[in-house]
């Protein structure tokens, strides 16, 4: 993946980060009094909490970058509890990837990801590891986040989850409604 690739890549994961950021804003300030107790909120008792699912998306976006600079951690998602320790992590991490997103840096041309506790691994070009494992892990945990503020009652709507192309509506001309 080259540095315009890379680049590209990398607004996308910003751009992904920001709709988490302002999905959370939203439900901060509807819901102020219960911050805590809506990070601790699980969609199912067998999933993991708001909390967890916010450094799960930010895990995704952290992995990407290492990776481009040629750095590796372990495919784990940390554990946080609470609304300021998820609001911190996501905040670092947007701070992280915009700043990257500033430099000229390219990602290698693949990446081997190793699932130990499975005993497997898969090769990826560099596009694929993008499309086919960081995007939809990240849209999945961004997802359930969102899935959980709305289940306690978020007064989010599908332009929160959009607000990426948000930005690039534009009215119909009226002739052209006839």
């Amino acid at each position: 993946m080259d540095a315009v690739e890379t680049k590209k890549a990398l607004e996308l994961l910003a751009s992904r980060l920001t709709t988490l950021s302002g999905i959370l804003d939203k439900s901060e300030a509807a819901d102020g009094a219960n911050l805590d107790d809506l990070a601790a909120a699980r969609l199912a008792e067998d999933m993991h909490p708001l909390s967890w699912q916010v450094s799960a998306v930010c895990t995704q976006a952290q992995q990407f970058l290492d990776w481009c600079h040629g750095e590796e951690q372990p495919n784990v998602v940390g554990s946080i509890t609470g609304w300021s320790a998820a609001r911190g992590v996501l905040a670092d991490t947007l701070a992280k990837v915009n700043a990257a997103a500033a430099e000229e840096i390219a990602a290698p041309a693949e990446k081997r990801i190793t699932i130990a506790q499975m005993g497997v691994y898969v090769d990826l070009t560099a596009q694929r590891y993008l499309d086919d494992w960081i995007l939809p892990n990240l849209y999945f945990h961004l997802s359930i986040a969102y899935a959980v503020l709305r289940m306690k009652g978020s007064p989010l709507g599908k332009g929160e989850f959009m607000q990426h192309i948000l930005g690039d509506l534009r009215p119909i001309p009226a002739e052209a409604q006839a």
